[in-house]
């Protein structure tokens, strides 16, 4: 087991070391200078992945980009390359582990777990002592693996297949790469290598996830950064033989600048083939129908399903937000899409609806017209959240952990009563409705408690409180101004 448990600590120890880099703030800057020109995005791609040590984290970061229209699809592809090209570099640092520094890695980061504001610096030290004494433990197992690999006797086309399919799983090329280079003893240089190419293109795969959770962004760009990666690695798997002497570290490198470096000339001919291959669908009602006008009840019903959708689409740039507070990365943009499609369909249910009230007078009609104008208000607080935030980061401020922490939880309470409205909405079970306005004394109470803890944090004399106190303050107003929307929308469901 000695193998496999350092393939775990690695793995850990890469995602601590990712997470340490990740409290350098300076990136945000480097990248938005750099996203006017392709070689700017290279070049900040390159940066940016060797200081993160993490290229499919700026992978999602590019689909987030891509998702909000800040890049295009072929300036997020380069983005991803550049990145994971640049986060290759790490893989040599791996080389380098000894037991000994190992320790003394772990032991150095303890007392930076001390003070939360430290606590990253403490992340990078351990991560990259797991790192290093994973490594040891994957080199000191190899051998084990000698049976079970001699009977299956892949070749290297075998390891390269097998790369392929462990980093597509493991959403990790490093990881892979980094157990290629312990195997060496065992797989031989050529095998080592080829298996390090195989998990180059099939990191790929971490976009294949994002996209069955939901990211429909994610399967274009997913695609076209595997169709790209598996062009260029096959003419670099057959020089693999002359290629050798560079072993297992270089070729990693080079073989992920080579993706990067290779892309640029081809960036416009990928773009039309994925706009040919994935077609972008418009935003149009899904339930609203003209005929429906001439049967009132059924256009009443078709108007609560499509304000469903409206809610949704709330509920989903309510979730973007949280997210973007929780990693202090994007912006309004990327709640640009949904926006949009909360605009839209509004504007449509409004002006159906004014249709419906002139036909038949019905009272229904007006709270419809009431609780799409209320929906759309919805969406421009959410946006302000991340305005305020995004102008605070700005100033090279951030919330206090705990700050953060309290923010997050009230987005997180509010989120779950815009989900309980949306599915009242759409499946017109008013209980769900209900659910929400009995929760409300207890939610204005929680709010009242963040409020307070906030005052504490002032008293208490902690900087990071006294710098954003107004932003703060001001993202709990917007919030109870939300809980109070949802709670409108709700007494209004009711009534229908």
């Amino acid at each position: 087991m000695g193998f496999w448990a350092g393939l775990a600590l690695l793995l850990l120890g890469l995602h601590l070391v990712g997470e340490g880099l990740a409290a350098v703030k300076a990136r945000r800057h480097l990248l938005a200078r750099a996203l006017g020109h392709p070689l700017g995005v290279l070049g900040a791609g390159l940066l940016l992945g060797l200081l993160s040590g993490s290229g499919t984290g700026f992978s999602l970061l590019a689909l987030g980009l891509l998702e909000g229209g800040v890049l295009g699809l072929g300036q997020a592809a380069l983005l991803s390359l550049a990145a994971t090209a640049g986060a290759a570099f790490w893989v040599g640092v791996v080389a380098l582990a000894q037991g000994g520094a190992a320790e003394a890695l772990l032991v150095l980061g303890l007392p930076f777990l001390l003070w939360p504001r430290l606590r990253p610096v403490g992340f990078f030290f351990m991560g990259l002592g797991l790192l290093f004494l994973g490594f040891v433990r994957m080199g000191e197992g190899a051998e084990s693996l000698k049976p079970f690999l001699a009977f299956l006797d892949p070749s290297p086309l075998g390891f390269y297949l097998l790369g392929l399919v462990l980093a597509f799983l493991l959403a990790t090329a490093n990881g892979v790469a980094a157990l290629a280079l312990a195997l060496t003893p065992v797989l031989g240089r050529e095998g080592a290598m080829a298996l390090a190419l195989g998990a180059g293109v099939g990191v790929s795969g971490a976009l294949f996830w994002a996209y069955l959770g939901g990211r429909r962004e994610a399967l274009p760009l997913g695609a076209v950064l595997l169709a790209h990666r598996l062009l260029f690695s096959l003419p670099l798997f057959l020089l693999i033989p002359w290629l050798g002497p560079l072993g297992v570290v270089a070729f990693h490198v080079l073989a992920h600048l080579c993706f990067a470096l290779g892309f640029l000339p081809l960036r416009g001919r990928y773009e039309t083939w994925a706009e040919k291959l994935f077609p972008k669908r418009g935003v149009a009602p899904k339930y609203l129908s003209q005929e429906a006008l001439e049967t009132p009840s059924l256009a009443f019903a078709l108007v609560q399903r499509e304000l469903a959708r409206v809610a949704d689409a709330v509920r989903g740039m309510l979730a973007q937000a949280v997210r973007v507070l929780a990693q202090e990365e994007g912006g309004e943009a990327e709640l640009a899409p949904l926006e949009e499609k909360v605009d839209r369909l509004t504007r449509e249910v409004v002006l159906y609806t004014a249709e419906l009230s002139t036909r038949t007078h019905d009272e229904r009609a007006v709270r419809f017209f009431v609780m799409a104008s209320e929906l759309e208000h919805l969406g421009d607080l959410v946006r302000r959240i991340v305005r305020q935030a995004e102008r605070l980061w700005a100033q090279g401020l951030t919330f206090s952990p705990e700050g953060r922490e309290d923010l997050l939880e009230a987005m997180r309470a509010v989120l779950r009563r815009l989900e309980l409205l949306a599915a009242a909405l759409g499946t017109g079970e008013k209980a769900l409705a209900e659910e929400v306005l009995r929760q409300a004394p207890a939610l204005e109470a929680f709010l009242d408690r963040l409020r307070r803890a906030h005052l504490s944090r002032l008293e208490g004399g902690r900087p990071e409180s006294r710098a954003t106190t107004l932003a703060h303050l001001d993202l709990l107003i917007t919030l109870e101004e939300l809980a109070g929307g949802v709670e409108r929308l709700c007494r209004l469901v009711l009534e229908l």
